[in-house]
């Protein structure tokens, strides 16, 4: 038995091991993830974009600032602690030349290098303060020194990056130059500043510059704010010119990567939106030939826009793991893309080279989106569904197909598209040209129905000469009032137009219940609740899943609560001769405006484009602003206030309930404190007894 079972355990043994060698195994080469933005712009995880591909350590580089690729696969390397720009082949791995000081006479510590379009080489060194031109055969052309000129005198001149369009302009990043992007002509003459940045003032800085004089705010430290420092900058083969800056006080920013018109004015902001989603700690800015455009961030982030500044893709990661992992970084300082679509960065504290090759899911998104910039709508759709088909919830592919079905013609499906990448702005377009469409296709029938109506008119009119039809509907309107819920439900409406005559008539106890009070109230929270969760797709800007729909609940009825209840201690205190039961009906009977109007906005939103959103404006500011006129002459009758009786009332009551509201908070907190303190002596006593 025993010697059976022994066998029978070497026999399972090698059945597992010879399992184990037959199978295979397989593993992605990817070191971080790569994520996209979803339909709620939230950064989520995507399939993978780019690989790490090839990692060069051996050129001896020492804190690395910039690197530049050109044409022809020559990488120049800003050397900076090494005081040069190393040249090399990334065809045949091989450093062809050193730019030192033996070419540059006075280089220093090179932080930015640029090659222009006639394979000039431009160096910027802020030690040296100069930037240097090189030409292709690798001799000295030129120093751009600081600008012998008035306007440039007081301001510092320490070039960190470099850039240079077809004309021969020059654009330089200083390193502690806040005042803009300097422009020489290529000439060496001061043009002047290109571009700055704003300064932003903090919510402090704007109080503080509300409440004081000239002389203080020019002797205040808290109000010397100034702009954002430009990071780096790039220009592109059509001469655009794009700028980066950087500010650490948030996480995720608009307006720290721009895209230049020749005014020096940002475009992105043009186009009627905030700017670009970027990190706060962005380093560098590189444009390809399509127009894709890569960043990189001091933390290890690269990210991918298109051509119009929409996100496409963001990979990469903070190497916090000690030992060098490829793909992540220490500090990445720079990027650039080879002519093959490789992207190559730098880590300037790890002083090595890292290559990064797109995947198909990106060249194929690429692909989509070039074809569509150049018009060739039909075959970007066809590239926008292969995308769907790797993943079907790409919104920047949802995106793509829409608009491809948009200059198609085909709107509804555009629509579609648009819906579930919830970009509303495209899809108002699209539903414009749909409701056009059906606009000209029923405006016939519109015509007909409205003279039917007319018809009908005239023969109501005809056959009541008498006036004994308009005298049953007017005595069946009586009965229905006098029905004790339905009249009193029916009295709110005429007290939206006629306020101080029926609210004295709720005074002197005449109309008016509670019942019919409670009944408005519900009908108002519903429909508060319809206007907050179900408006059409273009004007409900959360959807509902990530509304805290508690929350809202408790947020509505404790503000009712609180408002009825503190008013009502408030005019207790104040001669007021309102009472609690008034007082809740007061409010109840003066929403007649805002509920109408709510029904309108959540009925309009969904046939009104965004371009047309100042109608569903006009018509909730004309509603709610009947209703607390209504309230507002609810109370002064009630109360037998006058009007700034009234507005002294109001206001009382408002800092109750603030006090009210802070008393709560206090309250749950203690009582969460105790709590937690008696349920831990409890299961202390507990466990000294059983012990």
């Amino acid at each position: 038995m025993k010697r059976f079972f022994k066998q029978t355990v070497i026999l399972m043994l090698v059945l597992c091991f010879t399992m184990l060698q037959a199978l295979s195994v397989s593993a992605s080469q990817t070191t971080s993830y790569t994520k996209t933005l979803d339909d709620d712009n939230n950064l989520v995880r995507t399939q993978d974009a780019y690989l790490p591909d090839r990692t060069i350590t051996n050129l001896g580089l020492s804190t690395p600032s910039d690197i530049y690729v050109d044409d022809n696969s020559l990488m120049y390397i800003a050397d900076t602690d090494n005081s040069r720009v190393v040249i090399y082949d990334l065809n045949t791995e091989t450093v062809v030349q050193v730019i030192g000081r033996d070419i540059c006479e006075g280089i220093s510590t090179p932080k930015g290098v640029f090659v222009d379009q006639e394979g000039n080489i431009f160096i910027a060194d802020t030690g040296a303060a100069t930037v240097f031109k090189v030409s292709p055969d690798y001799t000295m052309l030129a120093k751009f020194d600081k600008p012998d000129t008035p306007i440039y005198s007081d301001a510092k001149y320490d070039p960190a990056k470099v850039a240079v369009d077809a004309g021969g302009s020059i654009y330089i990043v200083c390193e502690s130059n806040n005042t803009g992007i300097v422009q020489l002509a290529g000439t060496g003459e001061f043009l002047g500043y290109f571009t700055s940045n704003k300064t932003v003032l903090s919510p402090k800085q704007v109080f503080l510059k509300l409440i004081y004089t000239k002389e203080q705010e020019l002797k205040s430290a808290a109000l010397n704010a100034n702009p954002t420092t430009f990071s780096n900058i790039f220009v592109d083969d059509e001469g655009t010119v794009y700028t980066t800056s950087m500010n650490g006080t948030q996480s995720l920013r608009m307006d720290l990567i721009k895209k230049h018109s020749t005014d020096g004015s940002n475009m992105y902001t043009k186009e009627g939106r905030p700017g670009v989603v970027s990190t706060a700690h962005t380093t560098d800015i590189f444009v390809d030939s399509q127009g894709i455009i890569y960043s990189s961030d001091v933390d290890g982030f690269i990210t991918i826009y298109t051509s119009s500044g929409d996100l496409i893709f963001q990979f990469g990661a903070q190497n916090k793991y000690g030992t060098d992992i490829s793909g992540l970084f220490t500090k990445l300082n720079s990027v650039t893309v080879d002519n093959q679509g490789v992207i190559w960065t730098v880590d300037s504290e790890k002083g090595y080279l890292q290559s990064f090759i797109p995947t198909d899911y990106a060249t194929t998104i690429y692909t989509a989106q070039n074809l569509y910039e150049h018009g060739q709508y039909e075959q970007s759709l066809i590239e926008w569904n292969k995308v769907l088909r790797l993943n079907q919830m790409s919104v920047l592919a949802h995106k793509g197909v829409g608009k491809a079905y948009y200059q198609d013609g085909e709107y509804e499906k555009a629509m579609e598209h648009f819906e579930i990448a919830g970009d509303r702005d495209q899809y108002s377009n699209a539903y414009w040209e749909v409701r056009r469409d059906q606009i000209g296709d029923n405006i016939s029938k519109v015509f007909i129905f409205l003279l039917v109506l007319i018809v009908l008119r005239i023969a109501w009119a005809i056959g009541d000469r008498k006036k004994a039809l308009s005298k049953k509907k007017r005595d069946l309107g009586q009965k229905l009032k006098n029905v004790p819920v339905l009249g009193e439900l029916w009295y709110s409406f005429r007290t939206a137009r006629h306020p101080i005559d029926r609210y004295y008539d709720i005074r002197v106890g005449k109309n008016g219940s509670l019942v019919a009070a409670t009944i408005i109230y519900i009908i108002f929270f519903i429909t508060y609740m319809i206007y907050q969760t179900s408006k059409g797709f273009v004007y409900q800007k959360t959807d509902i899943e990530d509304m805290d729909i508690s929350a809202i609940v408790v947020g509505f009825f404790a503000i009712l609560i609180l408002a009825i209840i503190c008013n009502w201690l408030v005019t207790s205190i104040n001669d007021g001769d309102g009472t609690l039961k008034q007082i809740y009906m007061i409010p109840a009977y003066g929403l007649v405006p805002a509920w109408i109007s709510m029904i309108a906005v959540i009925a309009f939103s969904y046939v009104l484009t965004a371009n047309e959103a100042f109608l569903l404006t006009v018509m909730l500011v004309v509603g709610v602003g009947w209703t607390i006129a209504n309230i507002f002459n609810g109370l002064s009758t009630v109360h037998d206030y006058s009007f700034g009786q009234t507005v002294v009332s109001i206001i009382i009551t408002f800092l109750f309930m603030i006090i009210a509201a802070v008393v709560v908070v206090i309250v749950i907190i203690m009582w969460d404190q105790l709590s937690d303190f008696l349920i831990t002596a409890v299961k202390e006593v507990i466990r000294n007894v059983t012990a």
